[in-house]
């Protein structure tokens, strides 16, 4: 709870007033909830009505872990729905070895990492910060406790440039020092960090780091698993040759295909970002490529962020534009676009964001919605066009609209090749809704040390719901109804029969590593959790 002598005693007397009728049953609904807040906005004459996590600041440590409290003040509650609370890192600037024509170097004097302006959340949240990484993490943290988010389970997202870029001294301290901040706890030794986060009250149940095709190769991989890496979003925009040397990407499709059959094989989760219009490009082409994506076995990612092409300050294409030499894509082609694309995405495949955390006040010219997916959306709906991604089915996305039946839960395994390995998706999953998968993986070439050629991989196991703590139960919730050891068996039985695999390895985050051990007698082998097939 707050100190009361940081508030006025009117702003303290609102918020307890407004608990005590939440209590006592008098408020019940968000509507109800509104009434009350002006009346008692009114009653003690405050200028502004004050906000559901100032009111909620104020609850018990009980009171906060309450459906009512929690659903009434919580903001954001789609944050939670997918059982993970995901905490970006924002890289301090250092030299980027790309230099591509639409990305803005420095933007009205704001200092940020090479691909962001410096006015995203992220980035505004570090610049105060001044980067320290310690700082970013317990701030955060911090936000998502007093908004009601249980910051339990945590995914830390490095973000900023190409991190692979950055000597293996600074990518260490940095990550040490966002693991202290989530385990609460400082020491100098990195290996004793990883072993404390383990068992730590919070977990990191992932690492995700972003980078190039073309700074993703064996040492950089080797160095981000020791790093405790389980994700790899890689820049790849549009997988065309021609596109890329209009666009001065510095790299090839070859290095695309290259840097994902790698990651594959040492058990990452790969995650392409894809940008739309782009120079050289067309709606068309956009399409084409897209498709291409999903459907050539040499790609086909298991997440993807597409992005529009926009024009900033500070870059090449930014001049081109005011010389009359590129156009942006409208809004309306790509809604269209975007739209389409979602017919052929695969039911393996999740759909992570459309478009960027960019106000439209800085853009100089291109799509300045900024609830774009909200309007493919729609589209979509008024089209009838329906997705199968992952993220349009997950069971605890689905039940804020209707009643979800998790008795009808079934297995079903969708087989497909990808990279020269065999994959395997396995699911839990109902006629409607997603409720869990396993990413099960047979590599093709793998070269980690403890990884051999009959070594089947677990490349993610997720099972969605509202965010709940370790061994906590809610029949409202998909997570910890056992079936993550359905999945996990199901793992098991198809890489000895199918596959013809001895060994299992996991990559796990270090917050989960236990859960493995425990649940399914796993043991580690850095930098995995495995087990002998018998």
């Amino acid at each position: 709870m707050p100190r009361e002598n940081n508030f006025s005693k009117e702003h303290v007397s609102f918020a307890k007033k407004i608990i005590e009728e939440i209590n006592s049953g008098l408020i019940k609904d968000s509507r109800t909830l509104d009434d009350r807040s002006f009346f008692w906005s009114k009653f003690f004459k405050l200028k502004e009505m004050p906000s559901h996590p100032f009111i909620y600041s104020f609850a018990s440590v009980s009171e906060k872990k309450q459906k009512k409290f929690i659903s009434l003040l919580s903001i954001k509650p789609t944050r939670s729905l997918s059982g993970v609370q995901v905490v970006a890192v924002m890289l301090p600037p250092f030299p980027c070895p790309g230099n591509c024509v639409y990305c803005p170097s420095q933007f009205e004097g704001k200092i940020a990492p090479k691909s962001y302006t410096g006015f995203e959340p992220s980035t505004l949240r570090a610049q105060r910060l001044g980067y320290d990484s310690y700082k970013i993490v317990s701030n955060r943290i911090k936000q998502l406790d007093i908004t009601g988010h249980r910051a339990e389970k945590i995914e830390l997202i490095f973000q900023g440039s190409t991190f692979t870029c950055l000597d293996k001294k600074n990518q260490e301290s940095i990550v040490k020092k966002s693991l202290q901040a989530v385990i609460e706890k400082k020491t100098t030794s990195f290996k004793k960090i990883k072993f404390l986060a383990e068992k730590s009250k919070r977990r990191v149940v992932g690492i995700t780091f972003e980078t190039r095709p073309d700074y993703c190769g064996k040492e950089d991989i080797k160095q981000m698993l020791y790093l405790g890496g389980t994700r790899v979003e890689l820049g790849v925009q549009h997988a065309d040759d021609e596109i890329y040397k209009i666009i001065k990407r510095g790299h090839t499709v070859d290095d695309v295909i290259s840097a994902t059959s790698k990651l594959k094989d040492s058990s990452f989760k790969v995650l392409y970002h894809l940008m739309l219009g782009l120079p050289g490009s067309s709606p068309k082409k956009d399409l084409k490529n897209f498709k291409k994506m999903f459907k050539d076995p040499n790609f086909k990612p298991d997440m993807v962020k597409f992005y529009p092409c926009l024009v900033i300050k500070n870059s090449q294409l930014f001049k081109d534009w005011k010389n009359g030499l590129f156009d942006p894509i409208s809004e309306r082609d790509a809604v269209f676009v975007l739209s389409e694309i979602q017919k052929e995405i695969p039911p393996w495949v999740r759909v992570m964001r459309i478009n960027r955390d960019i106000p439209g006040n800085i853009i100089s010219a291109g799509i300045k919605t900024t609830n774009l997916r909200q309007v493919v959306d729609e589209f979509m709906k008024k089209k009838g066009i329906v997705s199968m991604d992952i993220r349009s089915r997950e069971a605890g996305l689905m039940s804020r609209e209707k009643e979800v039946d998790y008795s009808k839960a079934k297995l079903k395994t969708i087989f497909y090749n990808a990279s020269e390995g065999e994959e395997a998706f396995i699911s839990m999953e109902s006629k409607d809704a997603l409720f869990g998968f396993v990413r099960l993986r047979n590599p093709a070439n793998p070269f980690i040390k403890s990884i051999k050629s009959n070594t089947a991989l677990i490349r993610e196991l997720h099972v969605y719901g509202k965010a709940l703590s370790l061994g906590e139960k809610d029949d409202e919730s998909t997570q910890h109804r056992g079936f993550g050891k359905e999945l996990m068996d199901e793992a098991e039985k198809i890489a000895k029969e199918k596959f013809g695999s001895k060994k299992i390895a996991v990559i796990s985050g270090l917050g989960v590593r236990d859960y493995y051990r425990k649940q399914f007698n796993y043991k580690t082998e850095e930098p995995f959790v495995s087990k002998v097939l018998k």
